[in-house]
């Protein structure tokens, strides 16, 4: 008996140990779109970001940042930590909830090499099983960075390692079932093998994936475990109800204030809003026949609906009575007046010079011609602007094989999105394929990039106004790149045009 309640005391005494080991620091929530760095400062590395009242755990406060941790992570040490945060910003109860995914869940196509930089020299860290479900996210070329599929916080420190985009495929329903999602460490060693197509390594490749002829082992540590819950099911359609607006609300393109506007309704609109998610309510047209499969117009918080927002029933076609059209009243014509002469003033003579001062040379006017047709040509002449326009920038920075100067940087509000634009001179003799200035200017948007912050490139090549429209604009979001486009028109006069 004594032995017995021994035995009992051990056990208990190890899983409160266990307990305690696991409940390091606290639980807070994110009350904003939140930066995660490398370090405990603002001017460290950009590694990841948070969305507002994103759950997480927080531990080791110094200087007013903390370490900062999955909610159900076991290791507190600093190392493990998938970045840092400033503290004032991380709340003890969640105040906004605007949850966003990322990345996107894959399956090994076979066994796969995950490395510690997106490189085939790199330190093996583990090895995916062939059929084994993560998340991926971080592109970089042809390799990307590889997350448990249980992980909530975006971040470059919190994934496992790199490895080979190519060798991953798109998870299904179908692949997520075979492997079962129940909770085991090893998900794939279950699944049969894929019936489509079979990836064949290169054994001479120390790289991706790992071949049975690799010498190195891999232990246990640092293997992919947890579950991924299935979708939930779809719940039953309920019709949007039919409110007017007593406020003025913006309406955003996603469930998230970090969005795009869309449009913002003005006091009195009447609109339709339903099918609440997340805190956010989808949008339409007050005339808009709303079905399952409709798509919105965008999306507005649901507190300030529920706020500043008056139910509006709708009149029954019934009960409107047509209103009488007024009856025409006949109106006499007014006698045409006929124009009275413009009087046209000479065009004043030029005053004479001073003794000794340069006579600045006569500007014609452009002298237009009309053909056969009626096609009206004009003709300027370019002598009247030479020796007028500025000397190029000087470059002073290299990137992707061209030198380059940064003209100007600024950030401005549009449409309620904060802006950074960049006036970028690219000194070329060669007029740049698009390829290569959308690498250029994604250089530049890693190091301005914000979260819930837009950067636009605005490229000029030698010869160009850098006071006037800029030959090639990019446009970045803080995850990826939105649009590329080229003003050919503003090549002219230069050496390109």
């Amino acid at each position: 008996m004594r032995k017995f309640q021994f035995v009992s005391f051990v056990v208990v005494s190890l899983l409160l140990i266990a307990s305690s080991a696991s409940a390091f620091g606290e639980i807070r929530y994110t009350d904003r779109p939140l930066n995660l760095r490398d370090d405990r400062s603002p001017k460290a590395e950009w590694v990841g970001n948070m969305y507002p009242g994103q759950k997480v755990r927080i531990d080791h406060l110094k200087d007013g940042w903390v370490a900062v941790y999955e909610p159900d992570a076991v290791d507190g040490s600093e190392a493990a930590a998938a970045g840092f945060a400033n503290v004032k910003y991380l709340k003890k109860e969640r105040t906004r909830y605007e949850p966003e995914e990322w990345g996107e869940l894959k399956y090994a196509a076979r066994a796969l090499n995950v490395r510690s930089r997106a490189d085939v020299k790199g330190r093996k860290v583990m090895t995916l099983k062939s059929w084994e479900h993560v998340l991926v996210d971080f592109p970089e070329g042809d390799w990307v960075m590889v997350f448990k599929p249980t992980a909530t916080i975006r971040s470059q420190m919190n994934a496992i390692g790199y490895s080979s985009a190519k060798y991953f495929r798109s998870a299904t329903e179908k692949t997520m079932a075979s492997v079962g999602f129940n909770g085991k460490d090893d998900l794939g060693a279950a699944a049969p093998e894929p019936e489509e197509e079979t990836v064949v390594a290169d054994a001479s490749s120390p790289g991706e994936p790992a071949s049975a002829n690799d010498a190195e082992t891999v232990s246990g540590e640092g293997q992919v475990s947890g579950t991924v819950a299935p979708p939930p099911a779809e719940s039953a359609f309920v019709p949007p109800r039919l409110v007017q607006v007593n406020m003025m609300i913006n309406v955003h393109a996603a469930r998230t204030s970090g969005s795009s506007l869309v449009r913002t309704l003005q006091p009195g609109d009447r609109i339709k809003v339903g099918r609440p998610k997340h805190g956010w309510y989808e949008v339409y047209g007050q005339q808009e026949r709303v079905h399952a499969l409709s798509q919105p117009m965008g999306y507005v918080l649901q507190t300030l609906v529920d706020k500043a927002a008056e139910s509006a029933v709708a009149e029954p076609e019934s009960a409107r009575k047509p209103k009488p059209a007024p009856e025409p009243v006949a109106v006499a014509p007014e006698p045409e007046a006929e124009p009275e002469p413009v009087a046209v003033a000479p065009a004043p003579k030029p005053a004479p010079a001073l003794k000794g001062e340069p006579v600045e040379p006569a500007r014609s006017a452009p002298k237009i011609t009309t053909s056969e047709t009626g096609q009206q040509t004009m003709v300027i002449d370019r002598k009247a602007f030479s020796g007028k326009k500025r000397p190029d920038p000087t470059p002073d920075k290299t990137a992707h094989g061209y030198r380059y100067r940064v003209i100007e940087k600024s950030e401005t509000r549009q449409l309620g999105e904060v802006w950074i634009t960049l006036k970028v001179f690219l000194a070329t003799d060669k007029l740049p394929e698009r390829q290569a200035m959308q690498d250029f200017a994604t250089t530049l948007w890693k190091d301005n990039r914000r979260v819930t912050k837009k950067v636009a490139v605005l490229i000029y090549l030698p010869g160009m106004d850098t006071e006037d429209l800029a030959y090639g604009v990019v446009k970045f979001d803080d995850t990826k790149m939105l649009e590329l486009w080229v003003r050919k028109a503003t090549l002219f006069g230069t050496r390109f045009l």
